[in-house]
């Protein structure tokens, strides 16, 4: 398999791999409560995951994930839709999470804070001299910020497609921790999933946890989901270059 992640690769073979391809994935995570079963870094594992499953089909080179949000920024369940069973897990008084403690600030400035970050990470991109962006958001309420997007393809001419790996998939998917979300986490990196922690047939999900029930997640549902969503994605990162050779045409033509 050869190696695509942005931060092991030497100066050659960086550039090797984009002049072959400059198709640039970059992964984007935050850190909250998947459910007992999961890893609470699941949006990033899976993300990145899933972009390197992609650029071994399509090409390309896979940035490191990108982690943030810090409450209230980005509609955590651990702040939205709190539960002591949270805190009780992670050995943390309640007041940790149910309030703003820490003085993140409110969300608007939050949410301005993020857009910052990742308008600075598309541009770093552009720098290195990709032509595309494939930008996968593993939490999916992050997609809120596409409209930075805009501004990359307005000054570059790179276009970005930014979503999630459910939305590809006919019919579309998603859930948080759940079904979903837990089988192809699974079929990516099963160290990181305890099929112990699932809960029994016929009973409800962990608290936190939304979706189809995560007791009907089996190895063989987590291949086939991850294989849709696989799909799905080398499907959209084709149209993405597609979409570049587009541009390019209409430059030469100016």
């Amino acid at each position: 398999m050869t190696e695509r992640r942005m931060e092991r690769l030497r100066p050659d073979q960086f550039r090797r791999l984009r002049q072959e391809m400059p198709l640039a994935y970059l992964p984007l995570g935050i850190l909250e409560w998947h459910g007992p079963q999961n890893p609470m870094g699941l949006d990033g594992v899976k993300a990145h995951a899933v972009c390197r499953r992609v650029a071994e089909q399509v090409g390309g080179i896979v940035f490191p994930t990108m982690y943030y949000g810090p409450p209230p920024a980005s509609n955590y369940v651990e702040v939205d839709g709190f539960r002591p069973e949270f805190t009780a897990a992670y050995g943390l008084p309640d007041d940790h999470f149910a309030t703003n403690r820490f003085r993140f600030g409110d969300r608007v400035d939050q949410w301005h804070l993020f857009g910052r970050v990742l308008d600075q990470a598309l541009r770093q991109i552009a720098r290195y001299g990709f032509e595309a962006i494939l930008v996968l958001s593993g939490h999916y309420p992050l997609r809120m910020q596409q409209y930075v997007t805009i501004g990359i393809q307005r000054d570059f001419g790179i276009p970005v497609w930014f979503g999630h790996e459910g939305e590809s998939c006919d019919p579309p998917e998603g859930d948080h921790a759940g079904w979903w979300e837990t089988s192809v986490t699974m079929a990516l990196e099963p160290d990181t999933v305890d099929p112990g922690a699932f809960p029994s047939a016929g009973e409800p999900n962990p608290p936190g946890v939304g979706g189809k029930p995560v007791s009907e997640v089996t190895p063989e549902v987590a291949r086939h989901n991850l294989e849709r969503a696989v799909v799905g994605l080398v499907s959209q990162a084709r149209t993405l270059l597609e979409q570049r050779a587009h541009l390019q045409q209409r430059k030469e033509n100016r």
